[in-house]
């Protein structure tokens, strides 16, 4: 059964409006070409038959001959005689001629005979007022039902009007040739129209169906369930094609979101939870009656500790809120780069030491050469702190971590080189994305990276991570020397 609604509807009416526009234009002009050609043709062909006729009058020189008697010598040369009827046919007109005097009786009559009988036709009219001028007329006999398309020229001699040859043509032949063809056009345009009407609606189907699987879609989406695959196979290589791939890819993109954030969510809450537990247990335990000062300086210490990790996990949970709604902003001054390696490395240095790795810091640069840059100052140092910590975090006792520098005219280049357990190559390209962790077992909130990335992005730069798993990584940045130029070349 065919149903026409919606979009369907919509496609195919303006589709078909379309397509029978274009026929209805093109039968229309055909037709009129049609009839302009057939009934030039027969202009013509009076226009030939007169045009000998008035010049062979013009020419008989006889003065003193009657009007009749003229009129006989030229149709006898014609050949035409009262036994072929006074006519001539072609293929397509049948030719009749009158010989009118300047009484406007007819001296000869198309089958030969003079009837006498007075006429008052338009072109007859004029041509006895000695006009030259060929005005074809066209008309309808209401008896016959006849179409007749005629002729009238004046027969001069020495520029005296003596009478009118009127020559006419049935247009029936022609009219009957046209209708055949209309007939004929008519026909293939109800065709064409047809084929059109199911042209069209696979048209339409073409556009709704991937349109009813995305809204499909998009339902199952909406209860939760992200495990779906479209049919790419039955796609065309289109806009719709691309918006069904790019509607799937969002689907995954979507689905692997949740479960990314899914993974977070139980590593921030187990990150938040261990914490908690040991400052409730020592709180709990520094109340008890007779501790010891020993037993009071280590639990104290574990509280702090363990609310300066509670401290970071929450700024790091505030600054991905921010990257997330854009509203983190850079105060942008002076960086002494120099100072800022050593001081990270200053900083993090005992938290090396407690696993035996060494922390040092290289300069590729001459150290007196290297100048300072534009930036934030605090966000870069969260970024290196945050690169140092990983390392820290992913090398084996007795490793190392290194701090490289090196600096150009236009750029400076940040490094952070360990030989740590490393990272699998399928999830070198994920490691940057918010929420990932390779080992969820280790702690973290798995958006540290995220962060740096991103805060680099902002100062123009861009972050390049290199490893192999159990060979070591090297997170690589670099930044513009001169910030604030490439934030004007941008917004120029």
């Amino acid at each position: 059964m065919l149903h026409l609604d919606g979009l369907r509807k919509r496609v195919v009416k303006y589709y078909f409006i379309m397509i029978i526009i274009t026929v209805a234009l093109f039968e229309a002009l055909f037709m009129f070409y049609m009839k302009e050609y057939y009934y030039s043709m027969a202009k013509s062909y009076l226009e030939q038959q007169v045009r000998y006729t008035q010049n062979s009058y013009d020419s008989s020189g006889m003065d003193s001959t009657s009007f009749q008697d003229k009129i006989n010598n030229i149709l006898e040369k014609e050949g035409l005689n009262q036994n072929s009827g006074y006519g001539e046919s072609s293929d397509k007109f049948s030719i009749a001629i009158e010989i009118i005097n300047r009484n406007k009786e007819v001296i000869l009559d198309e089958y030969g005979i003079k009837t006498g009988d007075v006429v008052n036709y338009d072109d007859v009219n004029k041509a006895l007022t000695g006009s030259d001028d060929y005005n074809f007329y066209i008309y309808s006999i209401s008896e016959t039902k006849d179409h007749i398309m005629s002729v009238s020229v004046p027969l001069k001699v020495n520029n005296v009007v003596e009478g009118v040859v009127r020559y006419s043509v049935s247009l029936k032949k022609a009219d009957n040739a046209i209708f055949r063809v209309v007939c004929i056009i008519s026909i293939g345009g109800l065709v064409i129209l047809l084929i059109c009407l199911l042209l069209s609606l696979r048209f339409a189907d073409s556009l709704i169906r991937p349109i009813q699987d995305l809204k499909k879609t998009a339902n199952q989406l909406a209860q939760g369930n992200y495990n779906i695959n479209l049919e790419n196979e039955k796609l065309h290589d289109d806009e719709i094609g691309d918006l069904v791939k790019t509607f799937d890819h969002m689907a995954k993109e979507i689905d692997k979101t949740r479960k990314l954030k899914e993974e977070f969510i139980s590593s921030v809450s187990h990150e938040l939870r261990t914490p908690l537990t040991s400052i409730k247990g020592w709180s709990e335990t520094l109340g008890y009656e007779g501790i010891s000062r020993e037993e009071l300086d280590l639990g104290l210490g574990i509280i702090q500790d363990e609310t300066e990790r509670l401290i970071t996990l929450v700024e790091e949970l505030l600054d991905f809120s921010r990257l997330a709604s854009d509203r983190i902003r850079l105060q942008i001054d002076s960086v002494n780069v120099t100072k800022l390696a050593k001081d990270v490395v200053n900083q993090l240095g005992v938290k090396a030491n407690e696993k035996n790795i060494t922390l040092l810091t290289e300069f590729n640069t001459k150290e007196h050469e290297i100048v300072d840059i534009q930036g934030d100052k605090n966000r870069l140092k969260q970024v290196l702190i945050n690169l140092v910590q990983n390392a820290i975090k992913f090398t084996e006792e007795g490793g190392y971590v290194v701090v490289r520098l090196s600096q150009g005219d236009e750029y400076t280049t940040f490094s952070v080189v360990d030989n740590g357990i490393g990272i699998e190559q399928e999830n070198l390209d994920k490691v940057l994305e918010k929420f990932f962790q390779e080992d969820y077992n280790k702690s973290g909130s798995g958006i540290g990276l995220a962060i740096s990335h991103e805060i680099v992005k902002l100062h123009k730069g861009k972050m390049i991570l290199e490893s192999e798993k159990g060979q070591g990584t090297c997170i690589t940045f670099t930044l513009k020397n001169n910030l604030m130029d490439a934030i004007v070349e941008e917004k120029m």
